[in-house]
């Protein structure tokens, strides 16, 4: 049987404390109010409003690039376009559905390690002198990027703060954003408040739970009618205890910090025992991401027994995930059938 331990961190199952939480709730005999309703829900917004100084809401919903296109509905205008580096999610990955969905034209920047500067976003702005192209009003940053590299606190900062001035939102992609926080040892005040950004998500599916993304509304202006238009987006979960009691659970045990501690430490420790038997790495590891550099050959040889996330085959560069879930065992039995490659 072919392994998936490396292929993403969604093939990690549901974290025990979770699992053991959603069944609690399916065994409650009470009848509850859904859309929102529900204690669950009320105390997970409760505490998530206690991590910061101004007032936020937050909503719920299953996916994360059901996230990512809500979000973005909520902020854009009619004549919209939204900045991001090529490599973010919303570009490569989501089959266009943030086009599709918010009509908005997607302008791209070039980026070694998948972050976003301000001199990239500035070059996308002289389109603005002519009303034949789409107004740039959205700038969407990744954290942690499609790269495995984290912006710093200093870095979202600058370009919120430069956004701002320039008639500009910005909205953080965190469908792995507790990756990123454990990284940077910071809170969600931190890394969203004291930054500066509009909106951001916050990812669950990819650090143990079963489904479920949060998103987090800084911006008073865009959270009025957000229901509304997640209602209209058919995003509106109806049984949301189900959503927010893994929330609850991830918050209240602190439990989506040790999750992404933990896959972050175990893409550390892949990194030191690949880089021992002179296995080269494309980029930082900052999260749970390795993108190691192997050989065509030696990539054919590893998918006899593992499926490999490759990422850019003109370099050979495969994608190596760790989870919550991943033990140094299953490293080190890696490593183990890679010294027996034979070139």
């Amino acid at each position: 049987m072919i392994k998936m331990n490396f292929n993403s961190d969604t093939t990690a199952s549901v974290c025990p404390e979770i699992l053991s939480k959603m069944c609690e709730v399916a065994k409650e005999d009470d009848y509850m109010l859904g859309y929102n309703q529900d204690k669950y829900t009320k105390e997970v917004r409760q505490i998530m409003q206690s991590y910061f100084s101004k007032p936020i809401k937050c909503f719920f919903n299953v996916s994360g690039s059901g996230a990512n296109v809500l979000a973005l509905k909520t902020m854009k205008d009619n004549y919209s376009s939204i900045i991001c580096c090529e490599d973010t999610h919303i570009n490569r990955y989501e089959v266009g559905g943030t086009e599709y969905n918010t009509g908005c034209k997607i302008i791209t920047c070039q980026s070694d390690d998948a972050k976003l500067t301000i001199d990239m976003i500035k070059k996308k702005l002289n389109t603005r002198n002519s009303f034949n192209f789409a107004y740039p009003k959205i700038v969407v940053l990744s954290q942690v990027t499609e790269l495995g590299t984290c912006y710093t606190l200093k870095e979202i900062k600058e370009i919120c703060d430069f956004c701002h001035k320039n008639d500009l939102y910005v909205y953080i992609d965190g469908a792995r954003l507790a990756n990123a926080m454990a990284y940077l040892n910071v809170g969600f005040k931190e890394i969203l408040e004291d930054t500066g950004v509009d909106i951001a998500s916050f990812g669950a599916n990819k650090n143990g739970a079963m489904f479920g993304e949060m998103i987090i509304i800084l911006n008073p202006m865009f959270a009025k009618n957000f229901i509304l238009n997640q209602k209209q987006s058919m995003q509106l979960f109806s049984k949301t205890r189900f959503l927010s009691c893994q929330f609850l659970v991830m918050l209240k045990d602190n439990i989506w910090y040790k999750n992404a501690k933990h896959s972050n430490d175990m893409a550390l420790y892949f990194e030191q025992e690949l880089k021992k038997i002179g296995i080269s790495l494309a980029y930082p590891v900052q999260s749970n991401a390795v993108f190691a550099n192997f050989s065509d050959k030696q990539i054919e040889y590893l998918k006899n027994e593992y499926q490999l996330g490759s990422y850019d085959d003109e370099k050979s560069c495969c994608r190596l995930m760790t989870s919550w879930s991943t033990t140094h065992k299953e490293i080190d039995d890696f490593i183990n059938y890679l010294k027996k490659f034979k070139s």
